[in-house]
């Protein structure tokens, strides 16, 4: 009987351990994560006003003429402008999204409804997804130069055999991503008030979700892919190699 009370507090330890162990492991993963797509997500004030903007638009069109809800809604981009500029908050963001949303009230002026609005979204989407299946198709996906250009690791490394296919399966993952997008804003075009839902549901908050699911998947296909690291690629390394254990 003592042998099992010892036996039961002993594996009662060694689980705790266990325990301990994995939650520091995801700790230290959490805040990797975190510490990697910190920089590559938008202004949030850039974002806040960018999805402010067609809500806005689409509401008011509900209840006034289409001309009244074109120069309303820039009225209201004009003052979000001249407010971040008195906060002296970084325009940087805030001004590509006052241009894109300019851009597509002067579409929705054009096309003749609010649904107009929404075409520079769809066009983009669209056109990402045509050359990210491209991409794909002669094996030069496009998840490889954007790591590149936020990166700066060697071209080459990211060809290496052991190694490409993993930025394919991320390249796969966006691709079907904004196809279902383009899909569904062509889909539902003439009706504006979901095509807002498709906006709010798709913007900041998603990306996020879609930058951390892509990192992890990225990670654990370098690291099932036995491939080298980029040191180890770098230094000409025999195998075994241990992979990139950081950075996608």
């Amino acid at each position: 009987q003592i042998l099992k009370i010892k036996y039961r507090k002993t594996s009662t330890k060694i689980r705790l351990k266990i325990s301990l162990s994995n939650l520091d492991k995801f700790k230290i993963k959490f805040l990797e994560i975190r510490e990697e797509v910190k920089d590559l997500l938008p202004n949030n004030e850039g974002v806040f006003d960018a999805v402010i903007a067609p809500v806005f638009f689409v509401v008011l069109a509900n209840f006034v003429d289409l001309n009244t809800a074109i120069f309303s809604t820039g009225g209201l981009l004009v003052i979000f402008l001249i407010y971040r500029k008195i906060r002296k908050q970084d325009l940087k963001f805030v001004f590509y999204g006052f241009i894109g949303s300019a851009i597509a009230l002067l579409l929705a002026r054009l096309q003749g409804s609010a649904s107009g609005f929404f075409i520079p979204g769809i066009v983009r989407d669209a056109t990402i997804s045509i050359f990210g299946l491209i991409s794909i198709i002669i094996r030069k996906p496009f998840t490889i130069y954007s790591s590149k250009a936020f990166r700066n690791w060697p071209k080459d490394w990211y060809f290496h055999p052991r190694v490409r296919p993993a930025y394919t399966k991320v390249a796969l993952i966006w691709t079907f991503y904004l196809s279902l997008k383009a899909g569904l804003q062509i889909y539902f075009f003439n009706n504006p008030e979901i095509l807002v839902l498709i906006k709010l549901a798709t913007s900041n908050q998603s990306t996020l979700i879609l930058l951390v699911i892509s990192y992890i998947v990225g990670q654990r296909s370098l690291q099932n892919l036995n491939g080298p690291s980029v040191d180890e690629f770098l230094n000409n390394s025999p195998e075994p190699w241990i992979s990139q254990q950081k950075g996608f």
